[in-house]
């Protein structure tokens, strides 16, 4: 028998925790954590203290009372006494929170299965944000790339490249006794690297799936039109280009893609692209995975952006000991202010204080985000101070963006050519929609298991 528990991942969007049994082997497909987790019963200072261990999670149903499965440190407040782990792996499709957030809570021995790319990314982050980035300790991480073959228990697991929103994204084709069972994980086909899903789904489609794991983050949403890579590159330059001003950009520093847009619009127009020393770090930490990163310390179409800190001179005691390599790329809001049609500047929500010492004038902000920021009542606060700023500076406002998830059509269109005996939806609000592929469709719900 061949089994899938859902402990997260079903009628929501992200907090991927599957588990996979079969005949006596084990598997966990990611192990996020919900764009929603705690939000019932926690509010800002209000909130679980991991160091305590596990008690109030498991009071609040926010994580699964598993045996075997978490930490003995964790355990030590809980009534769920701690037995060795019986999990054979976990297998992570891609670095994003709601596919490895729960991670650090796991018993250190249970091997965790990444890419390259993904486990680079963790630990860069780990390093600028130590407190908020933390996967735990793993006494057993397996690396492993697009061809590689991975053998657990009696299992054998195909990890194929897919593109996504960030680097080191996979998919999944798991050889079951019953059957070939694939996970997409997160994926697009309207990417730059659309080479890389269109090789994943080639190779699905001649697994003759079982059962499909697939992913329907924008399901029951078909926008006016699928924005690529390529024409958030070309509609980003267009309004560079025409800014009388200082130009001001916003997009995920995980997101490589985009900066490669950022990055090629502002070359384009003969302007510098300012990063911030978070940024500038994950940029040169990324290099030597992805060769067509430009060199942080080198390119003259690139600068460092050094915020004013405590002695006001910039001196580089003000400064952590890893900001102090980029000193000689620094730009500061002097430099920007001075010449602000010389610049396209990266600046996230947390950073508009710099707009007190830039004072833009007839500038514009391109914010190149998912779309979900603007949308809905839970951003309604900081959505309003946003907008304050923008009004404050008379600072123009556009949205440029490409999503990280295939749409509706290219969702539909893949589960036709995989033709699978079941389709399983997953990671989305909307499994209704998957009807329309005109196939078995299984809809799981939270803590269900399916028997394939």
């Amino acid at each position: 028998m061949v089994s899938l528990t859902f402990y997260g991942g079903a009628n929501e969007i992200g907090g991927n925790k599957i588990l996979l049994e079969d005949k006596g082997v084990r598997i966990y497909l990611d192990f996020g954590q919900s764009f929603g987790f705690g939000e019932d019963f926690f509010y800002e200072y209000l909130a679980p203290r991991k160091a305590n261990g596990l008690e109030v999670f498991f009071e609040f149903d926010m994580l699964p009372r598993t045996p075997r499965l978490y930490s003995e440190d964790l355990l030590k407040l809980t009534d769920l006494k701690y037995q060795k782990p019986d999990v054979d792996a976990v297998l992570i499709s891609h670095p994003h929170a709601d596919h490895i957030g729960h991670l650090g809570f796991l018993d250190e021995g249970i091997p965790v299965y990444m890419g390259h790319g993904a486990h680079r990314i963790t630990e860069v982050y780990h390093d600028l944000y130590p407190a908020l980035s933390d996967i735990g300790e793993h006494k057993d991480i397996r690396l492993f790339g697009s061809g590689d073959i991975l053998k657990i228990g009696h299992l054998k697991v195909q990890p194929i490249h897919v593109d996504h929103s960030i680097p080191g994204a996979y998919g999944f084709i798991i050889h079951t006794s019953k059957g070939p069972v694939v996970y997409t994980g997160d994926f697009r086909i309207h990417g730059p690297r659309a080479d890389m899903s269109e090789e994943f789904t080639k190779q699905a489609t001649a697994a003759k799936p079982r059962a499909l794991l697939c992913e329907g983050t924008r399901m029951a949403y078909e926008p006016p039109h699928n924005y690529s890579e390529a024409e958030v590159e070309q509609k980003s330059s267009q309004l560079i280009k025409a800014s009388k001003g200082l130009v001001l950009a916003y997009f995920s520093m995980s997101n490589i893609d985009r900066f490669m847009c950022f990055y090629n619009a502002a070359k384009k127009n003969n302007r510098v692209l300012v990063l911030g020393t978070r940024l500038a770090y994950i940029i040169r930490s990324m290099k030597d995975k992805i060769k067509v990163l430009p060199d942080v310390m080198t390119d003259k179409n690139i600068a460092v952006y050094f915020r004013i800190c405590k002695s006001c001179t910039f001196n580089e005691k003000d400064y952590f000991v890893w900001e102090r390599e980029f000193m000689p790329r620094m730009v500061t809001y002097k430099d920007v202010s001075k010449n602000p049609r010389k610049y396209v500047m990266h600046l996230g929500f947390y950073g508009l204080m710099e707009l007190v010492y830039l004072q833009p004038k007839d500038a514009d902000f391109i914010y190149s985000m998912s779309e979900h920021f603007y949308e809905g009542d839970d951003n309604e606060e900081q959505r309003t101070v946003w907008e304050n700023w923008m009004k404050h500076f008379g600072i123009r406002f556009h949205q440029v963006h490409s999503s990280g998830h295939a749409s509706e059509s290219d969702i539909l269109s893949f589960i036709k050519q995989l033709n699978p005996r079941t389709t399983i939806p997953i990671h989305t609000n909307s499994p209704d929609a998957f009807e329309k592929a005109g196939c078995e469709i299984v809809k799981p719900q939270k803590g269900e298991t399916l028997e394939i």
